[in-house]
């Protein structure tokens, strides 16, 4: 890490620093020196502040993790620690918290000079090193000392650096979003770490996203049958009216993409936001990434209307974060026949469709390839009982791989 510049203007906490790539970057203290004012403690480990760091150590023996009230997707976190027990610990990022268990990517912290500091492992879910540290950064720790940590992630792509030297660089989708967390190992070995000088540059999910919705009206879209639309405190909120379909859709078509979408849900009705469709009146042929407000829960599972119905339904920790009567964020990646979906950050379905898609239609049940290119549509089920809220809906296009056409 280089040296940290401070900027003394409008606020007192206004600071920027240089990210190791030599960036300049608007950081924000996730640690006020005082107190641990926006952070949770989950888990049996033992928190405290002394003389302006966060101590953690061992408590009940059981792991404990010093968690953030917020998450993040794409950002810079730079921090000191110092170890002074024996026990390992270790930096959760990009995580979730199930109950009392932490499950994600952990950005190592082992006292032992030939330990896995900056190395990667991930907690609970996988349970395996995701990237181990180099060489030159092993021999970068300072057992005993205050060390510098940086973690970058944007996108998919993880970059860590202690002390300035680059231990891991490698690529994981499992999540796009997560809070961050300091974590004290399990176990008899005692675990005394010190924290300080915790900032983070919040990167919100990068550049290049499109907007689709305004906030104030449905500029760019269309309503298909006799559903009620409005627009309320910058929301679409759709709600059953007739008691039949009812969609929004955009008038764009897209091909490979990721879209992101915050919804909620006011009612127990049915919905649901396709993808690659087409529309005539009411009648939609296309993939829909499911919401369910339902004790059913299959929420940003993928459903083929007019076509073989649940493709894929979502994995069961992601499912657990559905925040009922609650604002959700769910994300669909489209690229050719391959689909990532994520709900509250965490990954809830990745599915490469080799199958065709059939025409529910048609007697004869004719075969016809996936749609590759369509709109996207916000749903109403029929049956009535749906209220939804929409918000902060944006898309990035991206490019088709090399040496293939759609």
């Amino acid at each position: 890490m280089k040296q940290t510049l401070v900027f003394i203007g409008i606020s007192i906490f206004a600071l920027a620093s240089l990210s190791a790539e030599g960036q300049v970057l608007a950081m924000e203290p996730l640690f006020n020196g005082k107190n641990l004012s926006g952070w949770k403690e989950v888990g049996g480990g033992k928190w405290s502040v002394q003389d302006g760091t966060i101590v953690g150590e061992t408590g009940d023996g059981r792991y404990g993790w010093l968690v953030t009230d917020r998450a993040y997707a794409d950002f810079i976190l730079q921090l000191k620690f110092k170890t002074e027990g024996a026990g390992n610990s270790g930096v959760q990022f990009r995580s979730h918290v199930f109950d009392t268990e932490m499950k994600g990517l952990q950005a190592d912290v082992d006292p032992k000079r030939t330990g896995n500091t900056g190395s990667v492992w991930d907690e609970d879910r996988r349970n395996r090193w995701m990237a181990v540290c180099s060489e030159e950064g092993k021999k970068a720790y300072k057992p005993g000392e205050w060390n510098d940590y940086e973690i970058a992630a944007r996108g998919d792509r993880v970059v860590i650096r202690l002390n300035g030297v680059k231990t891991v660089d490698f690529r994981d989708d499992m999540a796009i979003k997560g809070i961050i967390a300091l974590q004290v190992h399990s176990g008899r070995t005692p675990v005394k770490v010190r924290w300080k000088d915790i900032r983070i540059a919040d990167l919100g999910y990068g550049p290049g996203w499109t907007s689709l919705f305004n906030g104030r009206d449905f500029t760019g879209w269309k309503e298909h049958g006799r559903e009620k639309w409005a627009v309320e405190g910058g929301a679409i909120v759709g709600a059953s009216g007739a008691g039949g379909y009812g969609y929004m859709s955009t008038l764009d078509t897209y091909k490979d993409f990721i879209v992101r979408i915050a919804f909620k849900c006011d009612a127990e009705g049915n919905s649901g936001l396709f993808f690659r469709s087409v529309l005539e009146g009411t009648d939609i042929r296309g993939i829909q990434c499911e919401i369910d407000p339902t004790p059913r829960n299959l929420n940003a599972g993928l459903y083929e209307s007019g076509g073989r119905g649940w493709i894929a339904e979502p994995g069961e920790d992601a499912r657990k974060l559905f925040r009922f009567n609650d604002w959700n964020e769910m994300a669909v990646k489209a690229v050719e026949g391959h689909y990532v979906t994520y709900l509250n950050g965490l990954k809830a379905v990745d599915l490469a469709d080799t199958r065709q898609m059939s025409d529910a239609s048609s007697r004869k049940d004719t075969p016809k390839p996936p749609l590759r290119q369509g709109v996207i549509a916000l749903q109403l089920h029929s049956g009535g009982g749906a209220k939804v809220r929409w918000k902060d809906i944006f898309l990035k296009e991206i490019a088709a791989p090399k040496g293939k056409t759609q």
